[in-house]
């Protein structure tokens, strides 16, 4: 079988069909790791037990770029400065990672992960299978997009790897900002959007207003850039097709900052889906002369012939 393209679908807010993410999307043990990077009094040891330490500190962990942006190779310098170019985007869709593997070779650390995108919760999460609390917004969402961060490093202990890697990943209470990222105000949002069509729906990290795409009030925003998602080796044994519905939150520049699946296909088609149109381009949705940031539903359709 051979793939199609997929077919996308873009309209206003209406009616949700709930859908799930399994627990296991979710990232077990979420820790912010990052508290590693103060500096600590270790003897300097060899190459292969350094790299061995930093593996102990943050493989498996998530980590938080400072300069959050897309693309499956990334390079900084030591001082933490991007090399070469790269799109810069929201920290929800592009400033997260989790931790595969490392690797410290030739004065340069190599970190190879997957992406990790903030997805809104439609579902109780599993309390054996996660250290999420039970109210928060958006949950991380684990992708099959590979990444690999590249940094030179030059260090002889963990205290100097750790000041090095501290110029490129964030620290500071991570959990704290996942939960505050997406604050709702209403659940029912068919029943908000008739009684009250211009009010503000939820906000986004920064206290930043979320509306509705109404029209004759706050138009979709139009798509200028889409990435195709594509089979997994196993869904395409499966011969799995049909239509994935989500819930994207556009931002007031044009990028979807958090996504739901609200009508779910496979696990695996889901996570495809997801992360191809967190890559997506828009022109913001305008009110009053402004642009503004609104909650759209996006059909992805996946065909085999």
């Amino acid at each position: 079988m051979t793939q199609k393209t997929p077919r996308y679908n873009i309209f206003p807010m209406g009616f949700r069909v709930r859908g799930q993410l399994t627990a296991r999307t979710l990232i077990s043990g979420l820790l912010c790791c990052l508290a590693a990077l103060s500096p600590t009094n270790v003897t300097a040891t060899d190459r292969r037990d350094l790299e061995n330490d930093l593996r102990n500190i943050y493989e498996h962990k998530l980590l938080s770029l400072k300069q959050p942006c897309f693309g499956s190779k990334l390079k900084f310098d030591s001082s933490g400065a991007l090399v070469g170019k790269a799109v810069a985007g929201p920290w929800s869709t592009s400033g997260l990672l989790q931790v595969e593997k490392l690797v410290f070779a030739s004065e340069r650390l190599e970190i190879d992960g997957r992406r990790v995108i903030l997805a809104l919760r439609t579902t109780e999460v599993d309390k054996h299978t996660s250290l999420l609390p039970s109210n928060i917004g958006v949950t991380p969402l684990v992708t099959n997009e590979q990444i690999r961060i590249i940094i030179d490093l030059s260090a002889s202990d963990v205290s100097q790897a750790n000041r090095a890697l501290s110029q490129v990943f964030q620290a500071g209470q991570l959990m704290d900002r996942v939960a505050a990222y997406w604050q709702p105000k209403t659940r029912d949002l068919k029943a908000f959007r008739n009684s009250t069509p211009d009010a503000v729906v939820a906000e986004l990290e920064g206290n930043r207003p979320v509306y509705l795409a109404n029209s004759g009030r706050i138009g979709p925003p139009k798509p200028i850039i889409m990435a195709d998602p594509t089979y997994t080796k196993a869904t395409r044994q499966k011969g799995l097709e049909g239509t994935a519905v989500l819930l994207v939150a556009v931002n007031e520049k044009g990028f979807p900052e958090v996504l739901e699946v609200t009508r779910s296909l496979d696990e695996d088609l889901d996570i495809q889906a997801v992360s191809a149109v967190a890559q997506w381009r828009f022109r913001p949705a305008m009110k009053d002369g402004q642009p503004v940031a609104v909650l759209i539903n996006v059909e992805v359709t996946f065909r085999l012939q």
